[in-house]
């Protein structure tokens, strides 16, 4: 889930095209406009919701504790059957209030999205392994274990976004998510500039909580706007992918270890990619923001590594300059 980059000229397309795709996302949910959806949802409320009682004895344990109410319920149902009579008549399939219909597991709405950001929380517990490699007087090891803390809760809040999406869900996932974000150019700021430099990076953290709780106060407040808050995430994710790409090529010939960094960077472009594949879930399950979620995990493994090799070649220049210094 690190921040991501492409050229300028790029990533003014992929913001157009982002920003584009998420009103035709809301705006063509013509399934539950659907004739078919309409007769089967008043069918099925007449019959399942006109007594609230029986629903809620006959309704499966796991169902409620997931708070799948009579509505839900009738929602998801018709929903399949309108994607038969759809694919009967040879239409495409249609989309359901803003999203593809998904296989529902045990309860859960997205089960590929789900398990994939559970990995990725889990794929953040390779902080262990740094702190096996590297010593805690490395410069960058209280910063990396905040980005391995702010990965696991993101992550978390993903998984339990798409095991069910409410509104407050939906905010958990999207807050936490620009706080992962900014903290991911915190880190290229500290690692640019140097943590010794105390005054400097106190300033640059300040800047970005303070951007951080206009955000989330414009989303709460004033307006929960998809295309705002997408074009927010990309452009500091933009400046954080360019400005590795850029530390990247400086130290190219010094540090051939590098390499790593430049892979997950462009790694998770091509995966950001998929996000403008607008395409029914294969086997019902896995959709474009899934695989992406995916492809995330083997990445941030590799980010660990980088990460170690970075901080091992830094402590081995300043022994080097250490002992100069006694020389």
């Amino acid at each position: 889930m690190f921040s991501l980059s492409l050229s300028a000229s790029i990533k003014f397309i992929l913001i157009s095209l982002l920003v584009l795709s998420v009103f035709l996302y809301v705006a063509a949910s013509n399934g539950d406009r659907s004739f078919v959806f309409g007769k089967c949802f008043e069918s099925c409320y007449y019959h399942l919701c006109s007594n609230h009682t029986r629903f809620k004895l006959t309704q499966p344990l796991h169902l409620r504790l997931l708070s799948w109410s009579c509505v839900d319920e009738c929602n998801y149902a018709c929903m399949w059957d309108t994607v038969e009579a759809f694919q009967k008549d040879g239409s495409r399939i249609p989309q359901f209030f803003g999203k593809w219909p998904f296989i529902r597991f045990a309860g859960i709405q997205e089960p590929a999205s789900m398990v994939f950001s559970l990995l990725n929380a889990a794929s953040h517990l390779a902080i262990f392994h740094y702190r096996s490699k590297v010593p805690p007087s490395a410069e960058m090891y209280i910063v990396w274990h905040g980005m391995a803390v702010m990965g696991i809760v993101a992550w978390l809040c993903a998984a339990v976004f798409h095991t069910r999406d409410t509104p407050v869900t939906e905010m958990m996932d999207y807050f936490s998510a620009f706080g992962l974000v900014l903290y991911n150019f915190f880190t290229l700021l500290c690692r640019v500039v140097g943590t010794s430099r105390r005054p400097v990076i106190a300033l640059f953290a300040l800047l970005l909580i303070a951007l951080y709780a206009y955000h989330i106060h414009y989303l709460t407040f004033v307006n929960f706007d998809y295309g705002y808050n997408m074009v927010v995430n990309v452009t500091v994710g933009t400046l954080n992918g360019l400005g590795w790409i850029l530390w990247c090529a400086y130290y190219w010939k010094r540090k051939p270890y590098v390499k790593k960094c430049l892979f997950v960077i462009l790694g998770l472009n091509v995966l950001l990619l998929l996000e403008l594949g607008d395409f029914p879930p294969i086997l019902w399950t896995f959709d474009a923001h899934a695989i992406w979620h995916g492809g995330t995990v083997p990445l941030t493994f590799l980010w660990y590594s980088f990460i170690i090799d970075d901080a091992l070649d830094k402590l081995s220049q300043e022994d080097v300059a250490d002992v100069k210094k006694i020389a």
